[in-house]
């Protein structure tokens, strides 16, 4: 099971970061590589939510940061550690990377840089996926920006070579479980309400 598993992730490697290849990708991929191009719009949502938001907005800007507080920590200092896993640009020829500003095709002595560097989870899909699905839980009508970036960003990790398909998935599970714990926290101890779903409004009266 473990071996058809590393094939399927192989394989989804290949296609996704080989099979798919085109200029748009080529220049829009790699600007995810940079942290401030998923901080920035997240930053953007929550300076306007504490200096416009009321008490309820300023309290779901404050789980925010304590989910950021979490899951960055969690991702790189724990899990990462523990699983150990080599990044694919260590393992896998033929593979596009971007790297300080240039696409190389692998192998090449770049690799030799992300050597103790470990993969799983993807930190960017942990974050970014627990930040999507919080601010979406709150504010429902960012959802489809909020899931979009975030698995924009999530692909990113692929296609710039430094992450298996793998660590994406697992990096948003854990950004989900993470995102729920903070949540469900943030309704109980903090006298913040969970969004209530619309009411239909029946036309038979």
């Amino acid at each position: 099971m473990i071996e058809q598993l590393y094939n399927l992730d192989i394989w989804l490697m290949y296609l996704l970061n080989v099979g798919v290849r085109n200029p748009v990708f080529n220049a829009m991929m790699p600007v995810f590589d940079y942290d401030v191009a998923w901080r920035t719009p997240l930053l953007v949502l929550w300076v306007a939510v504490m200096i416009f938001g009321n008490r309820r907005a300023r309290l779901i800007g404050v789980g925010a940061l304590a989910l950021v507080l979490v899951t960055d920590p969690v991702a790189s200092h724990i899990i990462k550690p523990m699983a150990r896993r080599i990044r694919p640009c260590n393992v896998l020829p033929g593979i596009n990377m971007w790297k300080e500003g240039a696409w190389l095709v692998l192998p090449d002595p770049v690799l030799e840089i992300y050597r103790g560097s470990y993969s799983m989870p993807s930190s960017h899909a942990v974050n970014t996926g627990a930040q999507a699905l919080y601010w979406a839980w709150f504010y429902p009508r960012l959802k489809w920006i909020l899931w979009s970036l975030g698995a924009l960003i999530g692909y990113s990790r692929i296609y710039d070579g430094v992450h298996w398909p793998n660590d994406v998935i697992v990096g948003w599970l854990v950004g989900a479980i993470l995102f729920a714990l903070v949540a469900w926290a943030l309704v109980k101890v903090l006298p913040v309400t969970a969004p209530r779903p619309r009411r239909e409004v029946s036309s038979n009266k």
